[in-house]
């Protein structure tokens, strides 16, 4: 039988002794919490099957300030460009993409009556502010309903 005086494990005093556990039992328990943290975290990131909230492209079509009583306007939609400036977008056409989906339904997540912050390049949010009451605006972006917001990709103003 070989003599473990060698191992350094055997040279540790009996206080090195319980620290070395008391560090293993720490590290235990912290290990416990986080698996339990994950799992609190795994349920409850579970969505209701027909209640998913999706980030997707959506083009959207209308003028400003154009009323809802309009046969063209499907709904309105309160766009801020700015975080301050708030005006009111006349629907005529909204489409989501990835899964396909059309109607003022896709906004349905966001709110009663929706306000989006519109995010993008300055250029892009300087064309949308400057079209005109009878330009048609066509938008292109991608949507957020957990944040209300609305990343342009393309903004075309046609007269």
């Amino acid at each position: 039988m070989q003599c473990r005086s060698s191992d350094p494990v055997s040279q540790r005093t009996p206080r090195q002794r319980l620290l070395h556990r008391l560090a293993r039992v720490a590290l235990s328990a912290l290990a416990v919490a986080m698996a339990m943290t994950f799992d609190v975290r795994v349920v409850s990131a579970q969505k209701v099957p027909g209640d998913q909230i999706l980030v997707r492209p959506v083009r959207i079509e209308g003028y400003w300030k154009k009323p809802t009583d309009d046969p063209e306007v499907i709904g309105e939609v309160t766009l801020s460009l700015d975080g301050k400036e708030r005006r009111v977008l006349g629907i005529t056409s909204i489409r989501a993409y990835a899964p396909a989906e059309e109607g003022m339904s896709l906004l349905r997540h966001t709110a009663q009556q929706p306000v989006l912050l519109v995010r993008g390049p300055a250029a892009m949010r300087e064309k949308l502010r400057n079209a005109k009451p009878d330009d048609k605006i066509r938008i292109f972006g991608v949507y957020d309903p957990s944040g209300a917001t609305f990343a342009l990709s393309s903004v075309d103003v046609n007269d």
